[in-house]
C-alpha cells in the first residue's frame, strides 16, 4: 500500500481542520440562538397506549387537560417525530385544549410494523386507531397534518367517509399534497424532454436507503436547511429539524419515500368534508406551492388558503405562529 505523500497529508489535515472549525462555529451559533432552549426542552405529557389494526404499538402523547372542551390531533411528516410539533403543543395545550400527538409507525418511539407496511393506507388506519382511542363518545377532534401527515388525514377520510363528520370537526393540511410530488417538485428543474429521467432520479432519491450521519455535521446541517427550511430559519431551528431527520432509520425513510413517490389520493379528497385550512410555503422544495391551489380546488369546505411568503417545508417550526393560528381558528369555528 502506497504511503501518502506529504502534500496529500497536508491537504487532508487542512480539510479536517476546516470541517472541525465549521462544526464548532455551527455549535456556537446554535447555542447562542434564543430558540435553542425552547425547542429542545422536554415535552411533558401523558403517554397513551394505542395499537394499530395490524398490532403495531404507537407512541402517543397527550398534553393539556383531559377534560378540555377541544381536542387537537397532530400528525407529523416523513422522517420526523411528534416533537416536530413542539411549538404547537406548547402554544395550544392547556385547560381549554387537549393536544394529542403521535409518532408514525417506524418513526420516533413507535414500533416498526411486521411485516414492514408503510403504505398510505397503513398510515390512515393508524390515525383511525388514534382517533378512536383518544376521543370519547360524541367527541370530535381538530386534526392537523404536516406533509405525509396531511396525506394521512386525506386518505383516512377516503377510507372512512362515514366517520369523518362524527370524529373530525376540522382539518389543517400543512405543506402537503394529494399526488404529483415528483412531477411538481421544484428540485432539479429540467427541460421537458428530460422530465422522465428527472422523475426517475427523484423517485430513487425518495426511496434511497443510503446511510445518513449518526449525528449532526456541517454538511447535513446545510442540506437540511436547503431542502426543508426557509432562508430565514435560525440556527437552532435548522439544528432541531436536522436532529429529528437524522434520527429516522434509513429503512423507514426509504419505505416511506417509496410510498410518497407513487402517492395518488385524489379519490379521497372529497370525503374530507369538514372545515379545512390549507397552508403552504412559497419556497417549499418538497411539496411545491402549486399543491395549495390544487388542494383548494378539490376540497369541499376550505376555510383558509394560506401561503407563507419565503417559507420552506418545515413551516410548523419556522412559521409556527401561522400554523398554530390556523389550528386555533378551526377550534374557535367548532366552538
Amino acid at each position: 500500500m502506497r504511503a501518502p505523500k506529504p502534500r496529500e497529508v497536508g491537504i487532508a489535515a487542512t480539510a479536517v481542520g476546516a470541517w472541525l472549525l465549521r462544526l464548532a462555529a455551527d455549535h456556537r451559533a446554535i447555542n447562542a440562538d434564543s430558540a435553542h432552549e425552547e425547542l429542545n426542552a422536554p415535552l411533558r405529557g401523558q403517554a397513551l397506549a394505542v395499537s394499530t389494526g395490524d398490532g403495531t404499538p404507537l407512541h402517543v402523547m397527550a398534553f393539556g387537560s383531559p377534560d378540555a372542551a377541544a381536542t387537537v390531533v397532530l400528525v407529523h411528516g416523513w422522517t420526523c417525530a411528534l416533537s416536530i410539533w413542539t411549538r404547537q403543543i406548547r402554544a395550544l395545550a392547556g385547560d381549554d385544549v387537549r393536544v394529542v400527538a403521535y409518532d408514525l409507525r417506524g418513526h420516533g418511539r413507535s414500533a416498526r410494523p411486521d411485516p414492514a407496511d408503510y403504505s398510505i393506507d397503513a398510515h390512515a388506519e393508524d390515525l383511525d386507531a388514534v382517533l378512536h382511542s383518544v376521543l370519547a363518545r360524541g367527541q370530535r377532534a381538530i386534526v392537523a397534518g404536516h406533509s405525509l401527515g396531511g396525506m394521512t388525514i386525506v386518505r383516512w377520510a377516503g377510507r372512512h367517509p362515514e366517520a369523518v363528520a362524527r370524529l373530525v370537526a376540522g382539518a389543517a393540511l400543512v405543506n402537503t399534497a394529494m399526488d404529483g410530488l415528483i412531477a411538481q417538485s421544484p428540485i432539479l428543474r429540467s427541460p421537458r424532454h428530460l422530465a422522465r429521467a428527472r422523475g426517475a432520479l427523484l423517485g430513487l432519491a425518495l426511496g434511497s436507503a443510503l446511510p445518513l450521519p449518526k449525528g449532526p455535521t456541517p454538511l447535513s446541517y446545510r442540506v437540511v436547511r436547503w431542502v426543508a427550511l426557509s432562508s430565514t430559519a435560525t440556527p437552532a431551528e435548522i439544528a432541531f429539524c436536522e436532529r429529528i431527520v437524522l434520527d429516522c432509520s434509513r429503512d423507514v425513510r426509504a419505505r416511506c419515500g417509496d410510498t410518497l413517490s407513487a402517492l395518488d389520493i385524489r379519490t379521497s379528497i372529497a370525503s374530507l368534508d369538514v372545515p379545512t385550512a390549507i397552508i403552504g410555503s412559497e419556497h417549499d422544495r418538497l411539496t411545491a406551492i402549486s399543491h395549495v391551489r390544487r388542494l383548494a380546488d378539490a376540497l369541499p369546505h376550505v376555510t383558509e388558503e394560506i401561503v407563507i411568503p419565503g417559507g420552506g417545508h418545515m413551516s410548523i417550526v419556522t412559521d409556527a405562529d401561522v400554523v398554530t393560528g390556523a389550528i386555533r381558528r378551526l377550534i374557535d369555528l367548532d366552538g
